[in-house]
């Protein structure tokens, strides 16, 4: 026999299960062919137990037993030798034929899935001419020569042995497949009984009833595989099967169409869980629900002894059954509870996204607010200075005239953010106004004014008195740290849309802080943090864009101009 050298010291049988295999059916085959009658024979039943314990593919051979389990084993067969018949023999041979068949699907080598195949059609032979005409003297192999097969039929299991064969692999789920091992009985048991069942009552002969079973139950195999999975149409029972199956009287499909119907229905997390919870209530094998969600909970129905719990973070469901569910039933379940669980924590998190974006539209309005208060209480102040110098009082009371309702009319506007933070107010002003009422508000800062305007050009005053107090304020603080520093203002009409900014003739900004300027608040000698994000949001919210177009010595210039 080829075999398959496994790593670590085994013993021999773990290392030829197919012998081990061969001389279990081998002493089953003389048990079966009249040898059960026979004291004698019959004690050979210790010895294929003995090689079955050590062939099976469950629990490792080479393990050790305790006294209660060894005599529960020897007293198991003692009793089964001592009632050990036809009928004893015949469910024995069915089992071994499912534990056989089972263990084909886990069977990776072609030619070992061979030869336990073949092991089964040896078994499948042996349960046909030698155990079941042992049960009744009407089953007669005629005309086929029951002692000569029972005779010669040995020597095929020296077939068995030339197959290849490697080391059973005894692990749970990797040894044996119970439902596929079920089948096999199952259909093993339908052909043996069905034959007796023509024999016995169709009067026919037990030859003739073994090839009208055969032909029957192919016919039935063959129609049931097509109906399992057919080639168009119908779905196949396979199909509806696992549906029934996933579904266990409620399917999934139908399940997620009610919680998208309820979340749709429900904003609320707390309230869509609870109408979630109440839809359970339509199974009829659910008697009662109750859930958690932090400090909120509910249920309805009564509690029952029979419950399934489910845990996800601060959520908690427990769902009550009318009697004890089973293991498939709870994976159901779970799956069930776990989806609303997820709808729910979508729902979560998204009423608290919409929680922060409020507070943040609060918390960015207040911030504005106080920059724009900041810029004009620097107004005011230059203003004062302005009174406070000597001079032609006309002209001080003058530029006061000008300056006082365009602060009030800023201050106004300032004030109405606070009432409303999400409107942005996008009220338009003449460019040329505008240009005229910055340069009275900047009148004594001596800087260099350009522009080149038109008179059916409008801008958003809001953003541009924002940005260009921003600018500018950063511009003169920046001045009184570099003296001799040239401040210029400029603003230009660019595909009739207006291009403001402010060039001056310091030094360049530093490229980690330009490249974080307009992206996140940041630290700065002179300003330049908060104000310029700010304003670089309210740009875009604009429809805008502020940008630092320059940046080298001697040359800084930040530009508004319209988003491209």
């Amino acid at each position: 026999m080829n075999t398959v050298e496994s790593s670590g010291p085994l013993p021999w049988w773990s290392r030829q299960p197919h012998l081990l295999l061969a001389g279990h059916l081998l002493l089953l085959h003389a048990l079966a062919f009249g040898g059960w009658k026979l004291p004698t024979v019959r004690i050979l039943w210790f010895v294929a137990l003995g090689l079955f314990l050590l062939w099976q593919p469950f629990v490792a051979g080479e393990q050790r037993m305790n006294p209660r389990q060894g005599s529960a084993l020897l007293a198991l067969a003692l009793a089964s030798t001592w009632l050990l018949d036809p009928w004893l023999m015949l469910i024995w041979c069915g089992a071994l034929a499912a534990v056989i068949g089972g263990r084909v699907l886990w069977t990776s080598r072609r030619l070992e899935r061979a030869g336990y195949l073949f092991a089964f059609g040896y078994l499948v032979c042996l349960i046909i001419f030698g155990v079941v005409p042992e049960i009744s003297p009407a089953v007669v192999l005629d005309p086929l020569p029951r002692h000569t097969l029972g005779l010669y039929m040995p020597a095929l299991l020296a077939v068995l042995v030339a197959f290849p064969a490697h080391p059973q692999r005894r692990q749970a789920g990797d040894a044996f497949d119970l439902f596929y091992g079920m089948l096999v009985f199952l259909a093993l048991a339908v052909f043996v009984l069905g034959a007796l069942a023509f024999t016995l009552v169709g009067g026919v002969s037990y030859v003739e009833a073994l090839v009208k079973t055969s032909l029957s139950i192919a016919a039935a195999l063959l129609v049931l595989a097509w109906a399992w999975n057919p080639r168009g149409g119908f779905s196949g029972i396979g199909s509806a099967l696992s549906r029934y199956l996933l579904s266990v009287g409620l399917p999934l499909e139908q399940w997620l169409i009610q919680l998208a119907e309820a979340s749709e229905r429900e904003t609320h997390p707390v309230r869509f869980l609870a109408t979630a919870a109440e839809q359970l209530d339509r199974m009829p094998w659910v008697v009662g629900c109750a859930w958690r969600a932090g400090t909120d909970a509910g249920e309805f129905g009564i509690a029952s002894p029979h419950a399934q719990t489910y845990r996800r973070n601060d959520v908690v469901l427990t769902l009550y059954f009318r009697y004890p569910p089973s293991p498939a039933m709870r994976w159901h379940v779970e799956w069930l509870l776990r989806l609303a669980t997820e709808f729910y924590l979508v729902k979560f998190q998204t009423h608290e996204l919409q929680r922060m974006g409020y507070l943040q539209a609060v918390y960015e309005t207040g911030a504005r607010v106080t920059h724009d208060v900041k810029n004009l209480l620097q107004s005011l102040q230059t203003l004062c200075y302005a009174a406070s110098r000597p001079g032609d009082p006309v002209a001080v009371a003058q530029l006061l005239a000008r300056q006082l309702p365009q602060i009030a009319e800023r201050l106004k506007s300032t004030l109405d953010k606070l009432q409303r933070p999400q409107i942005e107010d996008s009220h338009s002003i003449s460019a040329r106004l505008w240009w005229e009422r910055l340069q009275d508000r900047h009148a004594g800062n001596h800087l260099e004014w350009q522009a080149d305007l038109r008179d059916t050009v409008e801008l958003p005053g809001t953003l541009f008195d924002s940005v260009a107090e921003n600018l500018l304020q950063n511009a003169l603080s920046k001045r009184q740290h570099e003296s001799g520093i040239e401040i210029s203002v400029k603003l230009t009409v660019d595909r009739n849309s207006p291009v403001f900014s402010v060039r001056d003739s310091g030094q360049a900004i530093e490229p980690p802080l330009a490249e974080s300027l307009f992206r996140a608040p940041v630290a700065s000698e002179y300003g330049l943090g908060i104000g310029l994000y700010h304003a670089a949001r309210q740009a875009e919210e604009t429809g805008y864009v502020l940008s630092l177009a320059e940046n080298l010595p001697g040359a800084v210039r930040f530009t508004l101009a319209p988003r491209s």
